[in-house]
């Protein structure tokens, strides 16, 4: 019988039927008691963002293994995204327990949750000191390199490229690293390179915001203004609620001698 509500609840997870998986993990922990179950309903909790839920099936695993560094890990990332608590107060509590968990445990994922913590309280020096440390231990961590880059993108541009690029041979397909990259390039006037990598982000994740405006704003640079029109109506289609977004488009197309196109852009703002 536990094996078929176990399927079931995978099957669920695979389908992102999250309400139904919640069920049948939370039945399957409280008839079994098992570490495993508990971890997982409380990460469908999470997703639901039912967080005392969450919080109450964490608690529950860690009754039952209290020395558990990836249960503690779990219990951090809860505490780091969830949106019921004061967002200061959840940060500090992130960090206990991310610090709890790597007194039984260092790995660069752990290190890596802890340094994005530290970023959140602005504590970049141990953020950065966080960041390196987990490609000590794992040079091929591309999380922690781009977060490091991130650290790097304003203070030190040539580094940042070069850990960037590191995490993209690594995983072609890190969009949000491709993105960083173009702005870099886009700052050092190398449009071109600019361009490749905000193409390669959009390929990767088509419907994504901002590498939609950032590539409106490439093209519009270059002249490109039928194209950079398009990509800045798709990018604000997208979210019509973010404010500066329109704002953008709407001057984009004064800039071009559009503005009663410019004006219906404002007054279409939810």
């Amino acid at each position: 019988m536990e094996e078929f509500l176990e399927k079931r609840a995978e099957e669920a997870e695979e389908a992102e039927d999250w309400q139904t998986a919640l069920e049948l993990w939370k039945e399957l922990a409280a008839k079994n008691q098992e570490v495993s179950f508990f971890v997982r309903y409380g990460s469908v909790a999470e997703k639901l963002e039912r967080w005392e839920e969450a919080e109450n099936a964490f608690t529950q695993a860690l009754r039952l293994e209290p020395t558990s560094s990836l249960i503690m890990e779990n219990m951090g990332s809860l505490w780091a995204y969830r949106t019921d608590k004061g967002e200061a107060d959840s940060f500090q509590t992130a960090k206990q327990w991310f610090l709890h968990a790597l007194k039984h445990e260092r790995n660069a994922r752990l290190l890596t949750h802890l340094g994005a913590t530290y970023v959140a309280l602005d504590d970049n020096a141990a953020a950065r000191d966080t960041f390196e440390e987990a490609i000590t231990i794992d040079p091929d961590y591309e999380e922690a390199l781009y977060n490091l880059a991130a650290l790097d993108e304003k203070t030190n541009p040539q580094r940042s490229v070069e850990l960037l690029e590191r995490a993209i041979q690594i995983d072609p397909d890190y969009a949000i690293a491709h993105q960083m990259l173009g702005r870099l390039f886009q700052r050092a006037q190398d449009l071109p390179r600019a361009e490749y990598h905000f193409r390669r982000s959009l390929e990767i994740d088509p419907a994504d915001y901002w590498s939609n405006m950032y590539m409106a704003n490439l093209l519009g640079v270059q002249g490109r203004n039928a194209e950079a029109e398009q990509v800045y109506r798709f990018a604000t289609s997208l979210h019509p609620e973010i404010a500066g977004g329109i704002e953008t488009f709407a001057r984009f197309l004064e800039s071009i001698g559009k503005d009663e196109e410019a004006r219906k852009v404002r007054t279409q703002q939810p």
